[in-house]
């Protein structure tokens, strides 16, 4: 096994006992214990990321409604909210690493 290999073990065993992963592990398992939730989230998940890898080719306009009225319904619900804060929370936290790492290692790519 290779430093870089024991290296990435070890961040992913940090993160997985870290604060965040933890409420988002808590947060994830709120919303799986009342039936039907977690699919209607998920539900709301992929309609997201279908307006930003389609954009294109839907009805924006239409697309954002769809998303923000099913929103504005789950985010009423405690639990939703807990978990899409968390998740969020923990998107935000490997993005760091990732932007960390980008940096560190001094990759030459354009500024986006």
């Amino acid at each position: 096994m290779s430093i870089i290999d024991v290296c990435v073990d070890k961040l992913v065993h940090a993160i997985k006992n870290g604060v965040v992963y933890k409420q988002y592990c808590t947060a994830l398992e709120e919303i799986k214990a009342i039936p039907g939730l977690k699919e209607q989230v998920d539900e709301l998940r992929k309609l997201n990321y279908q307006i930003q890898a389609e954009g294109d080719e839907i009805n924006l306009y239409d697309a954002i409604d769809d998303v923000d009225s099913k929103m504005d319904e789950l985010c009423r619900i405690p639990e939703v909210n807990r978990f899409l804060e968390a998740e969020l929370t923990l998107c935000r936290q490997l993005q760091s690493i990732d932007a960390s790492i980008h940096q560190g290692i001094q990759l030459d790519i354009p500024d986006l």
